[in-house]
């Protein structure tokens, strides 16, 4: 990763992401911006946006999304350039990161567990001629899938354990094609119209599992890593900048069934704003829960 200039990448990115991402911009006020990490995953914007509903309208804290790659929000947060993020996944996904940056960053704690990273396809693959990853060795599973593995960023951390994973497998007849999360949605979107076989780069909680029925791969060598936690990470002047606001982060939990709920919702109507409004409103017992002090 290039050692990017965070200052230059926020200059660049803040006002792009508030508009990308369909929040409004924070009417004037007294406090300072309390800048929050986003990368274009529905897990990350799902849980971005209620914070910064519950942040905005119960905390009058305003919120300031940047849109960064995710390398860059660990090394971001951990200059002060960046005030949060959160969507850490550990133990693997990230592990890399957090090792490089952990003297630097305060855990803020756990959102949600669960997580899962892996290789899925849809359900109309025969499970009885393609259930493992190991499996692809198969000449005639390897001809189906045009020898394709669709994956998503270079950067990301499935990514990473996507390349181990091939090297692992011994799948050396396969390419892993990198793309944005939204290239790897849409193809496999043509590839269910038709019909045709894919391997796609996949995680939970995301909303493509109520949309569409796919299905993981076995992974018996466990390189595509576990069960995760995903992490609130902060910049160490955070709790002191933001106290209130630590707080309500320390106290912020989530499980999956929440997550793909607003992800599905955002994703339908293309406003992750209003589908976090929607579940925070309709659930005043876990907001309760969050502003405890």
């Amino acid at each position: 990763m290039k050692n990017l200039s965070i200052k230059a990448v926020l200059a660049k990115v803040v006002m792009p992401a508030v508009v990308a991402f369909g929040v409004a911009s924070a009417p004037a006020m007294s406090a300072e911006p309390l800048k929050i990490a986003v990368t274009n995953w529905a897990d990350v914007l799902a849980v971005a946006n209620v914070a910064k509903y519950v942040l905005e309208t119960q905390l009058k804290q305003p919120v300031q999304f940047v849109q960064a790659d995710i390398g860059i929000q660990y090394q971001g947060v951990a200059r002060g350039d960046l005030d949060i993020m959160v969507g850490g996944w550990l133990p693997v996904t990230h592990g890399q990161y957090v090792a490089r940056y952990k003297n630097d960053l305060d855990d803020v704690g756990i959102i949600y567990t669960g997580g899962k990273n892996g290789w899925a396809v849809p359900a109309y693959v025969p499970e009885s001629q393609l259930s493992s990853i190991e499996d692809l060795k198969k000449p005639d599973v390897q001809k189906q899938l045009n020898g394709v593995i669709q994956g998503i960023e270079p950067g990301g951390g499935l990514m990473q354990a996507s390349e181990k994973t091939i090297k692992a497998y011994d799948l050396s007849g396969y390419h892993l094609q990198s793309a944005s999360e939204a290239g790897m949605l849409a193809s496999i979107q043509r590839a269910y119209q038709s019909k045709q076989w894919i391997v796609a780069t996949v995680w939970s909680p995301h909303w493509l599992f109520q949309k569409w029925q796919m299905r993981y791969l076995k992974d018996p060598k466990g390189t595509l890593g576990g069960e995760e936690q995903v992490h609130a990470f902060a910049s160490k002047q955070f709790a002191g900048r933001f106290p209130r606001a630590d707080v309500f982060f320390k106290h912020l939990k989530l499980n999956l069934a929440d997550v793909e709920a607003i992800e599905f919702e955002g994703n339908s109507t293309n406003d992750y704003a209003t589908a976090a409004k929607k579940f925070v409103d309709a659930h005043p017992d876990k907001l309760k829960a969050w502003l405890a002090q």
